[in-house]
């Protein structure tokens, strides 16, 4: 089990090794010195709908990279419950990917100097427009 390259850093089960009994005490063996951690299984109560997501994401220099997991449509899923910070709200807003915040910061410089450029054909000080 553990020589071989079958798991490799991913979830297991017991089941899939070719001898459980010797794969349970090498994994209680493992477990004691820190060499594997528990995959805790999710519950979730009677009656109640739970909706989970995974996927795989890869910590490049240019940023963050998913490379595994289904298209999520944020517009298809719908919920009774809101988050009320605002705080929150602008955090959740925010992209993770480097490249999507540095076209929306080219948008914003570019409305800007759009509207300054605006100002000034008007005959007025872009300065003076402010106060």
């Amino acid at each position: 089990l553990f020589r071989s390259n079958k798991f490799t850093t991913m979830p297991f089960s017991l089941r899939a090794c070719e001898d459980e009994k010797r794969a349970r005490m090498g994994v209680v063996e493992c477990l004691k010195h820190g060499l594997l951690d528990p995959f805790y299984v999710l519950y979730d109560k009677e009656g109640e709908f739970v909706a989970q997501f995974k996927f795989t994401v890869l910590l490049m220099p240019n940023g963050p990279l998913k490379i595994t997991g289904g298209p999520f449509r944020a517009d298809e899923v719908h919920s009774e419950m809101e988050v009320k910070d605002e705080a929150l709200k602008t955090l959740l807003a925010t992209s993770a990917n480097k490249k999507s915040q540095k076209k929306k910061k080219k948008k914003k410089a570019l409305k800007a100097a759009e509207a300054a450029a605006v100002g000034t054909e008007d005959g007025e000080d872009p300065k003076e427009a402010d106060d």
